[in-house]
């Protein structure tokens, strides 16, 4: 992900006008605003020590507001019947540890002139400035026996749980890679083969780079509505790659996706599995990985209004031993609910934790779904139960999922797996066909698992609620 200035973007947006007199070009793209309201999102309104248990440090605030903007263009530009140039452009912040690949917070850029309140006009004048991050530009190049890519460009894989492209609406990250890529076509076969860079480090001779190799066969038959595929991945970053916190990492990837539907009813499951040796990256020492998720998604058409479902998980956690990893984080994409699992609540007042980037992890879930469509209107109701698959056990060290890293003394009682409920309801209002206008609430009934405070005491826990607005306007 790569900034680019307000000056080079209207460089680039000439260029690409002189461009279009030439080959035909497509501008498509979106821009979402959203505001959110979180309330106790500390989940307890005891003080406590930040550094143990589940507490979140007391000091700052209990409460989060916060407003986002996403501007996503994606130009197409077609330069013969066997070249077309794709690409993406969009708001977001490079660097920080609260940035994400899209998402801007709006109003994090606003400054006065001199920096104070001494020039009385400079109360009312303010800037706000917010490049461009160039996420995607790739060739698509169409042959007899296959389609290649080549060039920065997404992917995405079944349910997208662990590969996710981040084309639905409000998507703030995406599986990104930069490489080239062989689509192949037979009849109802698809296989992809991809090899690319991942990170590239000071020395130009590579030999500190970070890079994977993957094949994906998928079996597509429209007619039987039946899916199956297989994603197998190879990555391999060296060691003095700053990449997931530093430390060589070779790690295989093993996805299983199958999906069929029978008139009304059709269900997923995605069911990925790593393995392999991790480094440091997730706060332990050199160490094994051994990972899985079990992922479903089934849902029945009751009638041209009302359709019912189940969403439900086995995503693995980590017990603390040090020789090994078992935790795997879905893509933070893939979410179920307006609350738990949405944010990681350390960021809101320690910047050292990026905020969204929050992943379900060490869970198993279970989550009913009813939706309502009639005309412009649209409603969601969800009601999700949730428990931890691994937990603080007396004596022994444990693991901090949020924080992604090990307790520094071992635990001093037993915890919960009891993660709680949540209950969410939603609308959408489709102004025209360009324009949405989507509302939500949610609640947080907090389980005893965020009681744990590795003291003699334990937390009392207080629940979380959650309201938002969004608009989505499509170009």
């Amino acid at each position: 992900m790569h900034k680019i200035s307000t000056r080079v973007l209207l460089v680039l947006i000439i260029s690409f006008s002189q461009i279009a007199i030439a080959v035909p070009i497509d501008w498509k793209g979106s821009l979402e605003l959203d505001s959110t309201l979180l309330t106790d999102f500390r989940r307890t309104n005891d003080n406590c020590d930040g550094d143990k248990g589940m507490c979140i440090t007391p000091e700052g605030e209990d409460n989060a507001r916060f407003q986002n903007m996403i501007l996503q263009l994606n130009p197409n530009i077609i330069v013969n019947d066997g070249v077309t140039i794709k690409g993406e452009l969009s708001t977001g912040n490079a660097g920080g540890k609260t940035s994400t690949a899209r998402s801007q917070t709006m109003g994090s850029s606003t400054t006065r002139p001199g920096g104070n309140l001494t020039n009385a006009g400079s109360y009312y004048t303010q800037s706000t400035s917010s490049g461009l991050n160039l996420n995607q530009l790739y060739a698509e190049i169409y042959a007899d026996t296959a389609l290649y890519r080549v060039g920065r460009f997404a992917k995405h894989f079944g349910l997208g749980a662990v590969i996710n492209a981040g084309t639905e609406s409000n998507d703030m990250f995406y599986s990104g890679y930069e490489g080239f890529e062989a689509q192949l076509e037979i009849q109802n076969f698809h296989l992809d083969l991809m090899w690319a860079k991942l990170s590239t480090n000071d020395e130009p001779n590579g030999s500190n780079d970070a890079y994977e190799s993957s094949v994906s066969a998928l079996y597509d038959d429209a007619k039987k509505e039946l899916k199956f595929g297989i994603y197998y991945a190879l990555r391999e970053v060296e060691g003095d790659n700053d990449l997931y916190n530093g430390g060589s990492q070779n790690v295989t990837l093993i996805d299983v996706f199958f999906s069929k539907s029978w008139e009304d009813f059709s269900f997923g499951l995605e069911i990925p599995m790593m393995s392999g040796e991790v480094g440091g990256a997730y706060g332990t020492d050199d160490a094994d990985f051994d990972a899985n998720a079990y992922i479903l998604e089934t849902k029945y058409q009751i009638n041209t209004k009302w359709n019912v479902g189940l969403n439900a998980g086995m995503v693995k956690g980590d017990n603390g031993d040090t020789d090994s990893f078992e935790g795997l984080y879905l893509h933070p994409n893939y979410q179920l609910a307006q609350i738990m699992y949405r944010y990681n609540y350390y960021g809101f007042n320690n910047n050292d934790y990026n905020v969204f980037d929050s992943s379900i992890v060490n869970s198993t879930y279970a989550q009913l779904f009813a939706h309502y469509k009639k005309g412009e209107w649209g409603w969601k109701l969800s009601a999700l139960w949730a428990k931890a698959d691994q937990t603080a056990k007396e004596g022994e060290s444990y693991y901090n999922h949020a924080k992604r890293a090990l307790s520094d003394a071992v635990a001093t009682e037993d915890q919960s797996d009891d993660l709680g409920y949540e209950f969410d309801v939603a609308f959408e209002y489709q102004w025209n066909p360009s324009v949405m206008f989507s509302g939500f609430l949610g609640y947080h009934v907090v389980g005893d698992y965020y009681a744990f405070s590795d003291d003699e005491d334990e937390l009392s826990t207080t629940n979380v609620m959650s309201t938002g607005m969004r608009l989505a306007v499509e170009f």
